[in-house]
């Protein structure tokens, strides 16, 4: 499908297994076949987790106050006229899980080029192991929306986990391939203003020299603030896990290529982490702090091949020295801080094009920021 987050079931009939599942992050959904009906509500004490329920004719469901309401279907597959019927049912079931043991690529990247055309329906998959489940997440390159993990072995969650984790498809800090395009910026002007409300966003994982948060004033353009995870010439210990991103208007990127207004953001919701490089990872809010601080304007122009293209963005920070850009190659310190930040120094921002709408991008005639 074409959408960016995947999810994660489990089916299985030993309790190890949600356990490795809940405490890596990997899920907390599990799916009860009408035998087992009974371990849902034993394993309760285990941790927090969605119990669904799988009825006799396929039927997936879950509970809504003293009913439960059918959520999707499971339909198997067992030769190339199953795989038509399934695919005749994308934009029509808004859920449906293919179970067969003799699933293969092909006929997967069939039915997820079919539902990736439409947003009335996601299509799931049954795998037995971690590598099957990584299978279905690749197919066609963008993938199934979902994988239902049935095994019974502790190990297979965590293997699962950690996959995901690398391509910054659950969040846990994992280290990913994912990339995000960074351009120099030349600095063209760096203004003390008035206060306004500054925010800190804290997160449950520690940031890496070089990382940070995309943000700015506009969607256009935005900045990579590098976290606190250095020192602050002894005046201030480092925090690792925060970033002083800046005004509470300011977008933030969020997973999935989407942004946010840092007003939005909460306590468990996702972030994009960002290095240097481009390579990105998804983070976990733990906290958001927000304050009444003096803030510097800084403003930038977009480079290419050292020459100013006339694009301009810019983001309110605050006026503090643990606020600190990452600059371009080639510059002699890798972040400079808005305290000492000049004018012509070059630092790195990410360029999007297309309005933003609830965060998403869209097609729009005429717009500007400024």
């Amino acid at each position: 499908s074409k959408r960016d987050d995947k999810e994660v079931w489990i089916q299985t009939t030993n309790v190890q297994v949600l356990l490795a599942a809940l405490e890596c992050g990997l899920s907390t959904t599990a799916l009860f076949p009408s035998q087992n009906a009974g371990l849902a509500e034993e394993w309760r004490k285990v941790g927090r987790f969605s119990a669904l329920a799988l009825t006799e004719d396929g039927t997936v469901t879950e509970e809504d106050g003293d009913f439960y309401r059918a959520v999707g279907i499971t339909l198997k597959v067992n030769g190339p006229e199953d795989v038509d019927a399934i695919a005749r049912m994308a934009g029509v079931e808004p859920l449906v899980v293919v179970d067969s043991s003799a699933w293969r690529i092909i006929p997967a990247e069939n039915l997820v080029a079919k539902f990736g055309a439409t947003d009335e329906s996601r299509l799931f998959s049954v795998s037995e192991t971690a590598k099957d489940a990584e299978a279905m997440f690749e197919a066609l390159e963008t993938g199934v929306d979902g994988v239902v993990l049935r095994t019974d072995d502790p190990a297979e969650p965590r293997e699962l986990a950690a996959y995901l984790k690398k391509r910054g498809m659950i969040g846990g800090g994992g280290e990913g391939p994912g990339k995000l395009e960074l351009t120099p910026a030349a600095v063209t002007r760096v203004e003390t203003v008035g206060t306004g409300d500054r925010v800190c966003v804290d997160c449950a994982s520690a940031f890496h020299p070089g990382e940070g948060l995309l943000v700015g004033s506009f969607a256009t353009g935005l900045f990579l603030v590098h976290s606190e995870c250095l020192d602050a010439e002894g005046y201030v210990n480092s925090r690792p896990f925060r970033v002083n991103a800046g005004a509470l208007c300011s977008y933030v990127v969020t997973p999935g290529g989407k942004t946010a207004y840092l007003s939005e953001l909460r306590v468990g919701d996702d972030v994009t982490c960002v290095n240097r490089d481009g390579e990105t990872r998804v983070m976990t809010v733990g906290r958001v702090k927000v304050e009444q601080r003096q803030m510097v304007l800084v403003e930038a122009e977009s480079l290419v091949g050292g020459v100013r293209t006339g694009k301009r963005f810019a983001a309110l920070l605050q006026n503090a020295e643990t606020v600190r850009l990452v600059t371009a190659s080639g510059e002699k310190e890798r972040v400079v801080s808005v305290s000492t930040l000049d004018v012509g120094d070059v630092v790195l921002v990410h360029l999007q094009e297309g309005a933003r709408h609830t965060g998403l991008k869209i097609v729009e005639e005429e717009w500007y920021e400024q």
